[in-house]
């Protein structure tokens, strides 16, 4: 029986979520913002050499690492942060489960009904002041 399709993740411009064996290869290449070979890739995982290529090339395929040629291997550079990736999988699962990820549907949500405009108002001014926090580090 075929796997249902995944929903694409929305805040990654609609990029596939990476498979668990997939992410695991992502978190070693997270590592080396300044690129890692295949050489070194293909040293820290026990798969078959093919495996690995086919891993590698699937991650490519979707859009998370761009490869260039260097000599025998390739040099891979991570498109998509560890973080951008974790915030677009939290995203999507709130968007899943609650159908809205806007600050005051959340809140709405939790509070078990509609806000009022006042308290609308206060989330905004809330998550500005957060925004500005960021703005400023």
């Amino acid at each position: 029986m075929a796997r249902p399709a995944e929903t694409p993740l929305y805040y990654l411009g609609n990029k596939k979520k990476l498979s668990a064996t997939e992410l695991e290869f992502m978190k070693f290449i997270w590592k080396y913002p300044k690129g890692v070979s295949s050489e070194k890739i293909y040293q820290e995982f026990p798969q078959a050499r093919g495996t690995k290529s086919t891993i590698l090339y699937n991650i490519s395929e979707k859009g998370y690492v761009d490869k260039r040629q260097s000599g025998l291997h390739h040099i891979y550079n991570a498109l998509v942060t560890q973080e951008e990736y974790e915030h677009a999988l939290l995203q999507q699962q709130i968007r899943d489960g609650l159908g809205n990820t806007s600050f005051e549907g959340l809140v709405a949500a939790f509070c078990g009904k509609p806000l009022t405009k006042a308290q609308i108002d206060k989330a905004r001014n809330f998550l500005r002041e957060l925004e500005d926090e960021m703005e400023d580090q």
